[in-house]
């Protein structure tokens, strides 16, 4: 793969001096025990093989079988469409056969193989075990499929990145004794404890809205996939050629600046630089320590999340659930993506900001958040904010269907200025009821929708929706 091991040079002289690698040989004693227990690992040299300067040449590593069972791996269709996980597995797979264990760590992987800094963090920036967890699903997939008939599997184990080939038929090696003792204590301290609650409790409110809204009688995702509106919209957000990609909010991101009274820009947010100085942030961290890497997002972003996987099924289309922090501009596009929130809490609006008419943005001071109406048309306001009367609430969201960068797939931004807005909005472009007087407003004789941005205006009571409706739409041109 491109990028992640050096080219061969093509003089003699320097072609020399890089044949020689430093990998497991399958004479060496220490493999020889592994493998009789049928695990076929790769093992520091002892003093002895370095003395005796006995070094891998690369056309060996090219006949290696486990070299070609990576090989067969990264071309098969789970992995074939996945550059960054391909890039991920070639690389710890070369470095173990290579035996450069050394480099076969976080702070490495992410710097190259996923292009950060030098002097990048990885307790911010999770980029790494987040691909990790994708890359050892991905690989029981393919040696659940394709790969049934493989005599060796290759696996990642759980705390490490090394990898490890291990015969089918051979049950898995057991733990060191000592090793419980480290992992133990890791999950005693209040960090991971932290991470650990808020991961369980996102896990449950997906498991519990998932069984909920499938249970729903009424729901509008129960209906016919060939409902004409319903279709209309999202047969243009799946296809079978580019996956759907739903960003949730990082919610965590957003009470930060609040916190801070401080906007953060997309760009200092892709660096994953440090968090704004200030005494607010600083009295949160005492409070709930490392609370600005802790990751948080909203109902109404999972229930959407759902929604949307629900309709994929419908639809036959391909979804992928990210959270905001863990997405890189690469992935952005080329593909399909549903963005929630709005831009504090969700950054990747700033990307089709000057697309939109209809922009959510926070007023820090004022503690407002306000949708901005960039054209207002006659009877129109220049900005919509909510209003509070008591148990009564008039709140606003939009919707905005545009095509993705560089027109690479079709993209589909909910936001508003509460949660519950922004639900509504979700709703009103899955219900065939609600969608369908707005479809055919707009439809212009054929089949697919044009790219549209709708304003919806919602009353809730007591928190709760009473009524819902369009305020206002445009018609992008084409």
């Amino acid at each position: 793969m491109g990028g992640v091991y050096p080219a061969r040079e093509d003089n003699s002289e320097q072609a020399r001096k890089s044949e020689t690698f430093l990998v497991n040989s399958a004479s060496n004693y220490r493999a020889e025990s592994f493998r009789q227990k049928g695990v076929i690992t790769v093992n520091p040299r002892s003093k002895n093989t370095l003395e005796r300067g006995v070094y891998r040449l690369e056309s060996e590593l090219e006949t290696d079988s486990r070299w070609a069972l990576t090989q067969r791996i990264i071309n098969s269709p789970h992995f074939v469409k996945s550059g960054r996980l391909q890039d991920f597995l070639l690389y710890v797979c070369r470095c173990a056969l290579e035996n450069r264990l050394d480099e076969i760590s976080e702070q490495r992987i992410g710097e190259r193989v996923f292009e950060r800094a030098l002097d990048y963090n990885p307790t911010e920036d999770n980029i790494v075990r987040s691909q990790a967890r994708l890359l050892r699903r991905k690989l029981e997939d393919y040696f659940a499929s394709e790969g049934e008939q493989e005599p060796v599997i290759l696996r990642i184990p759980k705390g490490g990145y090394a990898p490890e080939f291990v015969e089918r038929s051979a049950p898995a090696p057991a733990e060191p004794a000592n090793s419980a003792a480290p992992a133990i204590s890791q999950w005693r301290t209040p960090l991971v404890r932290g991470l650990l609650t808020a991961v369980v409790a996102l896990v449950t409110v997906v498991i519990v809205l998932a069984w909920s809204l499938g249970r729903q009688k009424e729901s509008p995702l129960s209906s016919s996939p060939s409902s004409s509106a319903v279709r209309a919209l999202w047969s243009q957000l799946f296809g079978a050629n580019l996956s759907t990609t739903v960003i949730v909010p990082d919610h965590t991101f957003a009470m930060v600046q609040e916190a801070s009274n401080q906007h953060v820009d997309l760009a200092t947010y892709l660096r994953r630089s440090s968090r704004p100085e200030n005494e607010n942030l600083r009295q949160l961290e005492k409070i709930l320590p490392a609370f600005s890497i802790r990751r948080y997002t909203t109902f109404d972003g999972v229930s959407t999340a759902v929604r949307v996987t629900q309709l994929a099924e419908q639809f036959g289309g391909r979804v992928v659930v990210r959270y905001a922090r863990d997405m890189t501009l690469r992935e952005l596009s080329p593909g399909h993506v549903v963005l929630i929130g709005r831009p504090l809490s969700n950054l990747w609006n700033e990307m089709f900001e000057n697309k939109l008419n209809f922009y959510f943005y926070s007023d820090l001071q004022r503690n407002q958040i306000i949708c901005q109406n960039r054209s207002p048309q006659p009877g129109e306001r220049a900005e919509y904010l909510p209003v509070d009367e008591g148990a009564k609430r008039i709140v606003y969201a939009s919707v905005a269907f545009l095509p993705n960068l560089n027109n690479a797939g079709n993209a589909l931004i909910i936001a508003g200025n509460s949660s519950g807005s922004q639900e509504i909005a979700a709703e009103f472009v899955t219900n065939e009821q609600l969608l369908k007087g707005f479809t055919d407003k707009i439809r212009q004789g054929t089949e697919r929708l044009p790219y549209f941005e709708l304003l919806v205006r919602t009353t809730t009571l007591a928190g709760v929706a009473q009524e819902s409706e369009v305020i206002s739409y445009r018609i992008a041109k084409q």
